[in-house]
């Protein structure tokens, strides 16, 4: 008899709020609709199917300190899990964690409640998980931060590179050690948040909280265990196949455009010893869509806009319009009536890229004087105005890295 697991990942509620509007029903920004309701699919398929086990690794929030709004909605699906018998296993993510402490998460309250048949894993865990078609074997690694070796001595003078040398061993040390333990009968099922060196990345790449640190595949390579449900990874992949199958489940929903072309979903898993199976599960997200219009000869620029997305914007998709006009011509653009051609699109943005006509600086405002963090938000309020915050966050962070990295 095989075990009924359901495989899902990096919920993010709160993010891609930006894409969307408030729905005057609710008070709610439709986005955030969207993520709520792509979880409850999952959820209802897991009760419709009668399932032993929900395994979520990582990532449940934007940030680890949820609005209200954000806990109770995820809080809710929970509940249904518990109250439908469903051993449910929730992974601690980089997005869940406060960091340079590791006192408390935003999954915290799960534990301070004791919900039934809810499991938080914060700390690498091996647990046998008892459901009503028999039990299995549960290794759980949370995503591991540099600051466990920072807190010893020992470690806190080692340059970045072979810090990250130290972490992997440490890893990979926890994880044989767990393996020493297992049972060869019963079936087994790791949950780890992490990039592995195999996988293809994606926006998360943006989104990152903090440091990250990229993984040997090989760590996982374990004749004992029969299936690895990843998190942190954005994009659905299976990396290994089988023996053990090493699967990201990938976000539940589009974050933003650079998850325009690929599908978001869950995995379900019939967990038998030595004969596992999956299957990936579409939630059919909202469409993000992305249109580069070539306007440089156009005699009539709005019209031509105005007919391309009537035509090509689908209804109730996110929608960004990439145009290229001469400067000259910047002038006839009636943006209002291009998004009046777009009023069935949830939204809409526009992104002329001018072309300059007459010899001048593009950005004449910066000078050698500018510092290089006001360059670069120069640079992304013109070029990628949507992601400027989470990219001048990104590169102070690596700023940091390196300027500790001189230091030492």
């Amino acid at each position: 008899m095989s075990i009924q697991l359901i495989h899902v990942s990096d919920i993010h509620f709160g993010s891609g709020e930006s894409h969307g509007r408030i729905n005057p029903s609710t008070g709610l920004n439709i986005r955030f609709e969207d993520f709520v309701q792509a979880l409850s699919k999952v959820v209802d398929f897991a009760i419709e199917k009668s399932a032993d086990a929900f395994i979520f690794s990582g990532d449940a929030y934007k940030n680890a300190s949820p609005e209200p709004l954000y806990q109770m909605m995820f809080a809710k699906q929970v509940k249904r899990l518990s109250d439908a018998g469903i051993q449910t296993v929730l992974l601690v993510g980089n997005h869940d964690q406060m960091l340079k402490t590791t006192a408390s998460h935003a999954l915290s309250v799960f534990q301070t409640l004791e919900i039934p048949n809810v499991l938080v894993i914060d700390n690498p865990t091996t647990k046998v998980i008892d459901t009503k078609s028999g039990a299995f074997q549960l290794i759980g690694l949370p995503y591991v931060t540099k600051h466990l070796l920072l807190t010893h001595d020992k470690y806190n003078q080692l340059p970045a590179q072979e810090l990250d040398r130290v972490l992997v061993e440490h890893v990979d040390t926890i994880l044989k050690g767990f393996y020493q333990e297992l049972c060869p009968d019963l079936p087994t099922v790791v949950t780890a948040h992490m990039t592995l060196d195999r996988a293809l990345a994606g926006i998360e790449q943006e989104l990152l909280v903090g440091y990250n640190l990229t993984y040997p595949t090989d760590i996982f390579i374990e004749n004992k265990i029969d299936y690895v449900a990843l998190g942190h990874v954005h994009k659905h992949q299976i990396i290994r196949a089988d023996s053990p199958a090493i699967v990201y489940a990938g976000s539940l929903e589009r974050v933003d455009f650079g998850e325009e072309k690929e599908d978001k979903g869950f995995v379900s898993v019939e967990l038998k010893r030595g004969k596992t199976t999956y299957e990936f599960h579409s939630i059919n997200p909202r469409p993000f869509i992305t249109l580069d219009i070539d306007l440089s000869d156009a005699e009539n620029p709005t019209e031509i806009l105005c007919h391309e997305v009537t035509k090509r914007v689908p209804t109730n998709s996110v929608a960004r319009i990439r145009y290229k006009i001469k400067q000259e011509k910047i002038s006839q653009i009636d943006e209002d009536k291009v998004r009046a051609s777009a009023a069935n699109a949830l939204s809409i943005r526009l992104l002329p890229d001018i072309i300059q006509t007459k010899r001048q600086s593009r950005m004449p405002q910066l000078t050698e004087s500018v510092s290089p963090m006001t360059a670069l938000a120069a640079y992304l309020t013109e070029l990628a105005p949507e992601r400027k915050d989470v990219l001048i966050a990104r590169a102070k962070e690596l700023m940091a890295r390196a300027q500790d990295g001189t230091k030492s």
